[in-house]
């Protein structure tokens, strides 16, 4: 057993507020990056951006505040400093950050997928906002418990069960888009190929980053439970789901980009032009909507007698493209 010390108990809070703090001004870059590239996306998206960007504010304020307790407030005291009530205010901001951005990557499950595959997604959704009501009921009782002992004892096990559904979540979520992508790849064109090869390197990525720093979170609340470092990690861990969700919608311009440069000479401009700009309501709600579908029978015509090849070959290539990356671009 680990005792508890200053520098594995208000040490990890400090270390973790900082890099809460780091990962809050990567996130400011991103949230301005989204508003500048992506002007013409529907209300949705926006009032998601917004809130989540307000919520990791506070969220931001509340861990240095009470880094700030540990530090100057309570210096030379620190037998007195055993409550951390902002970290409880953090903590319910933290279940609201999380649930938006578990559930933003279950709709992509959900709208990917075809039945019955497609309730994974449904499920991590409603999974996840279970979690979400179990992490505000754990972060208003650490608003009030008198010691980090006390809270730690009576609601270990609630503690644990939040963590490890939450690894669970993003796990499943993870693979079923690992397995969506996977078999788009398998279509055999070059075009698509890239373009969701960037896409699995994407999602296993951040799939990782979260899913891996929950774990640590976990572990060392389990094996070292005197000390506080499981708290250092837990208050960066909502960076993580923020700043993925971000990236996922600002991707999408290097996505269009590739569908545009993967495209043949004879693709439909005016298809070319929904996938790369910013995305209008219903500009992606279904693959009938953004691909111009062309009923194609061969003729003598339609051969290069000098090669004899079909003139359309590269036409299906470009159809499945825009059908894979209207798929994939969830944005609403």
């Amino acid at each position: 057993m680990v005792a508890a010390t200053l520098d594995n108990t208000l040490g990890a809070m400090e270390i973790g507020a900082m890099m809460a703090m780091f990962l809050f001004g990567i996130l400011t870059m991103q949230f301005d990056t989204y508003f500048q590239l992506f002007t013409d996306d529907h209300l949705g998206p926006k009032i998601m951006v917004v809130i989540v960007w307000v919520l990791e504010c506070a969220h931001t304020i509340c861990s240095a505040a009470e880094a700030y307790r540990g530090t100057i407030t309570y210096y030379g005291n620190i037998a007195g400093y055993q409550s951390f009530p902002l970290m409880g205010v953090a903590t319910v901001l933290g279940a609201l950050i999380t649930v938006i951005a578990q559930c933003f990557f279950a709709l992509r499950v959900w709208k990917a997928h075809t039945n019955p595959f497609r309730y994974i997604g449904a499920a991590c959704g409603v999974a996840s906002f279970v979690r979400a009501i179990a992490g505000i009921f754990l972060g208003t009782r650490f608003m009030v418990a008198k010691t980090l002992v006390e809270y730690r004892v009576r609601y270990g096990w609630l503690i644990r069960t939040l963590l490890g559904s939450g690894v669970a979540i993003d796990v499943v979520i993870a693979v079923s888009m690992l397995y969506f992508l996977l078999t788009k790849r398998k279509s055999g064109f070059t075009s698509t190929t890239r373009l969701v090869d960037r896409l699995l390197a994407y999602t296993v990525r951040t799939g990782l980053l979260t899913s891996v720093t929950a774990i640590i979170v976990l572990v060392t609340f389990v094996t070292i439970p005197d000390a506080y470092i499981w708290g250092g990690f837990y208050v960066f861990l909502a960076k993580l789901y923020s700043n993925s969700l971000f990236s996922a919608l600002n991707e999408r311009r290097r996505l269009r980009i590739i569908v545009s440069e993967s495209s043949s000479p004879e693709m439909d401009s005016r298809a070319v032009r929904k996938l790369t700009t910013g995305g209008r309501a219903g500009a992606y709600s279904t693959p009938a909507i953004t691909i111009e579908m062309k009923t194609t029978s061969v003729t003598a015509e339609d051969i290069d007698h000098e090669k004899g090849t079909p003139l359309y070959s590269h036409s299906r290539s470009d159809e499945h493209l825009k059908q894979t990356s209207s798929q994939l671009d969830m944005e609403h």
